[in-house]
C-alpha cells in the first residue's frame, strides 16, 4: 500500500505562503468586491493551512465563487488548487489523498498556463491589499504553486522540476525587483527549499543568505540562521 504523510511537508507550505501582507478588515472594506472577497477567501485558506478542516472547505468554496466571477484569474486558481492539497493533508485514505493532489496539481498547472498566456500585468488588480500591482499577483501565483509542488512527495508526484521552473521564472520576472521584501523573501526561501531537496548546499546557502538580507517579517529568521549554521 502506498502511504505518505503531508503533515510534515505541509509545514513548508505554511512558511512559504503563510503571511503575505493580509490587510485588516477596515482596509478590505474599502476595496472593490473582488479584492474584498479575495481577502476573505485567503483568511479562510490561512486558517485551513493552520489546521482547520472546516476553514479549508470554506476557502475552497470561496475561491470557487471567485472563479465564477473571474474564471481565468491565475491567482484565484492557484489558491483554489492548493486547497485540494490541504484536503489531502487531512484525508486518511491514501487513494483519496492522491486523487485530491492530482486535482489540485491540474488546477495549479492551469493557473500557471494562464499566467504565461496572459501575464498578470495585463489583468485588473483584483488581488489583495498590499499586492501593489497585478504583476506581484503573478509572483504570488508562482509562489503558491511552487510551495505546493515542493511539499509533495517527489517519488509519487514528480513536481520538483516544476517548482524550480516557477522559482526561476519568478526571479526573472520584471516585477520581482518591485515586489515587497516580504514577497521576495518568501520566494527566496522557497528557492532554498528546492535547493535542499536537490542536495545543492551551495544554492541553498545562497538563497538563505538572501532571505536574511531581505529580512521578511513573516519568516522565522532564527530558523534561517540555524539552517545556515548547519550548512557551514
Amino acid at each position: 500500500m502506498i502511504t505518505f504523510d503531508l503533515r510534515n511537508s505541509w509545514r513548508r507550505i505554511a512558511v512559504a505562503i503563510g503571511a503575505l501582507g493580509l490587510a485588516g478588515a477596515a482596509t478590505a472594506a474599502a476595496l472593490p468586491n473582488l479584492a474584498t472577497d479575495f481577502v476573505t477567501a485567503k483568511a479562510q485558506f490561512e486558517a485551513g493551512r493552520a489546521g482547520s478542516h472546516d476553514a479549508t472547505e470554506r476557502a475552497q468554496q470561496l475561491f470557487s465563487q471567485l472563479l465564477r466571477k473571474d474564471a481565468e484569474n491565475p491567482l484565484y486558481l492557484a489558491y483554489y488548487g492548493s486547497t485540494y492539497a490541504l484536503q489531502a493533508r487531512d484525508s486518511a485514505a491514501p487513494w483519496t489523498r492522491i486523487k485530491l493532489i492530482n486535482q489540485g496539481n491540474a488546477l495549479l498547472d492551469r493557473a500557471l498556463a494562464l499566467l504565461d498566456q496572459a501575464p498578470a500585468t495585463t489583468r485588473p488588480v483584483t488581488a489583495h491589499p498590499g499586492a501593489g500591482t497585478a504583476g506581484t499577483a503573478g509572483l504570488e501565483t508562482r509562489l503558491v504553486a511552487m510551495a505546493t509542488f515542493i511539499a509533495l512527495p517527489e517519488a509519487l508526484f514528480h513536481r520538483r522540476t516544476a517548482a524550480k521552473r516557477e522559482y526561476q521564472r519568478a526571479l526573472a520576472s520584471p516585477e520581482f525587483p518591485a515586489a515587497t521584501p516580504d514577497l521576495q523573501g518568501h520566494l527566496q526561501y522557497e528557492g532554498a527549499l528546492i535547493a535542499r531537496e536537490e542536495g545543492d548546499a551551495t544554492a541553498e546557502r545562497s538563497a538563505l543568505q538572501r532571505v536574511l538580507a531581505l529580512a521578511p517579517p513573516s519568516i522565522d529568521l532564527a530558523e534561517v540562521r540555524a539552517r545556515l549554521a548547519e550548512l557551514h
